[in-house]
């Protein structure tokens, strides 16, 4: 391959300079190099794409900008790559030229996480908090929910230490962002849980133990305060309870 562009390279210099007796403006010469070397065999020519199953094929060929990616010897396969790394679904990708004239794109994907509630609309997340893409209204997710500002770049470290207390997980809808520093959390039956910033653990520790206030978890319309430290506040939630 080495001896293949050197000779390449030779002959386009040859024919670009008619033997090297005349030169040329640079910009002009490195036009016409690169029309020489896909003269030669070393154009791109055909892209072969794997590992893609959320992304559009059209979004990395636009990423890879084939337009200016003429012959294998000019493409910037880094740049390339980056570009292909900033696309929503994409984790990783790959990039390897094979001669004489055909790249090979590997990626990739990240995986949902979450389910970020943002009003009416619904996003899939990672567990980095990356936005991968929207969510069709009335489409099934089997997903945790999270909802406000900051919630998907925090949900990880929750949803994890909830995972561990089945009593809570097996309850749990939706875990709502407050102010960007605490937690609110929405568990079947009309159940609120309201969390003290930085104490989650402890505050999910003791609603899963087997004592009076775990045994809170198993009422329904009921709002529990654990954001003072060692005070409890418990209240029926009239917004929620059924009408007699």
């Amino acid at each position: 391959m080495a001896l293949f562009a050197t000779l390449s390279g030779a002959l386009a210099f040859s024919l670009l300079t008619h033997g090297g007796r005349a030169t040329r403006s640079v910009a002009s010469l490195l036009q016409d190099a690169e029309q020489a070397l896909v003269w030669a065999g070393l154009g791109v020519d055909q892209v072969a794409l794997s590992g893609q199953r959320f992304t559009p094929d059209s979004d990395i060929f636009e990423a890879i900008d084939l337009p200016n990616a003429r012959s294998l010897l000019t493409f910037d396969g880094a740049v390339a790559r980056a570009r292909i790394e900033e696309l929503p679904w994409i984790e990783t990708a790959s990039i390897a030229r094979v001669f004489p004239g055909s790249l090979d794109i590997r990626v990739t994907e990240r995986k949902p996480a979450a389910l970020w509630m943002k009003g009416e609309r619904a996003n899939l997340i990672d567990a980095e908090g990356r936005v991968l893409s929207g969510v069709k209204p009335g489409t099934p997710v089997n997903l945790p929910r999270v909802a406000g500002k900051g919630a998907p770049q925090q949900a990880k470290a929750l949803l994890d230490l909830m995972m561990r207390y089945p009593s809570i997980w097996q309850r749990f809808e939706l875990a709502e962002r407050v102010g960007e520093r605490r937690w609110t959390l929405h568990l079947k039956d009309r159940v609120t849980i309201q969390l003290a910033a930085d104490r989650e653990a402890v505050a999910l520790a003791a609603l899963a133990s087997a004592d009076n206030l775990g045994a809170l978890l198993s009422g329904h319309d009921l709002i529990i305060d654990l954001r003072t430290q060692d005070r409890i506040a418990v209240r029926r939630d009239k917004r929620t309870a059924p009408q007699s």
